[in-house]
């Protein structure tokens, strides 16, 4: 099914381009969060006409992630965990903690936006991640998980 994207979807396209998708996609996700429209001359003028304001929108939302990238690169986050004497952990260390430490910290991330190597850190040690808070802004941090002090 051809649409015009809304919105920019990772994988999928940029916000004003037509792509081609799956039926069930444009029909069960696309259309219904109204991140797509149906490809037309008419919905092309109403698009462009949308252009000033999402381009004015995509700047403020750039420049609030600036801020946010200078704030997490002050932040030396180390996250506590319960660990074997081998350094195994039980539990592990998920894009969800990591957001919790942040928080502490004073920056509010959400867990989609934490690029993990894996999907859990099951290790004592030190582990570099990457933080997507923009489609232009990203940044790099790392997270020291220690044994927790009983």
């Amino acid at each position: 099914m051809k649409l015009l994207l809304r919105e920019s979807i990772r994988g999928v396209g940029k916000r004003g381009e037509i792509v081609d998708v799956n039926d069930g996609y444009a029909r069960n996700y696309l259309l219904p969060k109204n991140l797509a429209m149906q490809a037309s001359e008419e919905n092309m003028r109403r698009l462009a006409g949308e252009k000033r304001a999402y381009e004015s929108r995509t700047a403020r939302e750039k420049e609030h992630a600036q801020e946010v990238s200078d704030a997490i690169s002050k932040v030396q986050l180390t996250v506590p965990m319960r660990a074997s004497a081998e350094g195994h952990l039980f539990g592990s260390v998920t894009p969800k903690v990591i957001v919790d430490a942040f928080k502490e910290e004073g920056v509010t991330l959400k867990p989609a936006q934490i690029e993990l190597e894996s999907d859990h850190i099951r290790e004592l040690g030190t582990y570099s991640f990457n933080i997507r808070l923009h489609e232009e802004v990203e940044v790099q941090s790392r997270v020291w998980v220690v044994a927790a002090q009983d």
